[in-house]
Formats: structure tokens, sequence, C-alpha cells
């Protein structure tokens, strides 16, 4: 399941996840571009620590439904003011109702050996932005009980070609690896 963060169509983001797509071939990847998505703002209502349901009747139902029967996550976002873009954030806090199910509910997901990649893409060298817009989606894995997680920067990225200071490839076959112990 890949996330793509980036408000910008054709940016880096969309570049590097092109990449990685090009080299997943057959494999069954959902792609949610969010950017594409209409995705209302967390409202802080509540009403998900209930029913684990959120009152909100938007596109966040599908990937509602696909987090709870994935296995793999990917989320790729530019770094926006040291954090992920607006556009996945609100994703992220809108699955406060996985956190209402698990804490206060009681109900924990039935699906072991979660596995999540963390992709940072910015135009920056300043780590801690980095670290803690990883840091946002690392305390999602958490709520969605993902265990076992890494994360790519990328820092410096201008435009397309600057991804030529990095080995992608490489960063794509240990990523295929990581996800393939998941399956054993």
């Amino acid at each position: 399941m890949i996330f793509n963060g980036s408000p910008k169509a054709g940016g880096n983001t969309d570049f590097l996840i092109d990449r990685f797509t090009t080299f997943l071939g057959e494999r069954d990847v959902v792609k949610f571009v969010l950017r594409e998505m209409n995705i209302s703002p967390c409202r802080g209502c509540e009403m998900c620590s209930i029913s684990g349901r959120c009152v909100i009747k938007d596109d966040m139902y599908d990937i509602y439904k696909k987090i709870e029967n994935c296995k793999s996550f990917l989320f790729f976002s530019p770094i926006f003011f040291g954090g992920v873009t607006s556009t996945l954030k609100s994703v992220i806090d809108r699955c406060q109702p996985f956190w209402a199910r698990k804490n206060i509910l009681g109900k924990k997901f039935e699906n072991n050996n979660r596995r999540g990649l963390i992709a940072l893409i910015g135009a920056t060298s300043f780590l801690k932005g980095y670290e803690c817009a990883a840091l946002t989606v690392k305390w999602l894995f958490n709520v969605i009980d993902v265990a076992e997680n890494r994360t790519l920067y990328y820092m410096n990225i201008e435009r397309h070609s600057d991804f030529l200071n990095y080995n992608i490839d490489n960063d794509i076959y240990k990523t295929i690896e990581f996800f393939g112990e998941s399956e054993e």
C-alpha cells in the first residue's frame, strides 16, 4: 500500500514513487494519491472513541478498509517545514478511529508481521526536519501495529536529477527484501 503525500503532480515524490513501483512489477500494489482524494481533516469530535468509526464520510473509508487488511505500507512525502505534507497529516490524523479501537475499545489488528517504509524527500539538508516527519508516520505505525519499519531520507533534492546522488536501485532492492521477509 503506497501513500503519495505530495500535493504536486510530477514532482520529486512522484518521480521516486514511479521508480519504486517500476521495480515492484506484478505485485499487488494499491496506491493512494492523496492530492486526488477528498479527505477532510479530523474534527476532534471523539465519536470514534464510542463506535471505532469516523463520522466523516469521505475517501478515508477506502483507506480504512485497506489499512485493516494490508501488511505492507509505504509512505512517501516531501518535507514541508519539518513535517509531512498537510494532506498526509490529515490522513494520519483521521486514523484516530484505529487508536480508539486499540486503546479504548480493546480491538487490535489481526495481521502479523506488518511492515512499513517511510521515504522523505526534501530540498534541505536539515536532518531534524526529516526526523520529525518520520516520527509523525511512526506514531501512526504504532497505532496500526506496524512493528517493523525503515526510513529513507532523500536530502538536497531540488530536481529529479538530484536523485543521482543516491543509490535508489539499492534502496528499492533492500525494500523489496525487507517486505519479502514479512511474507515468510
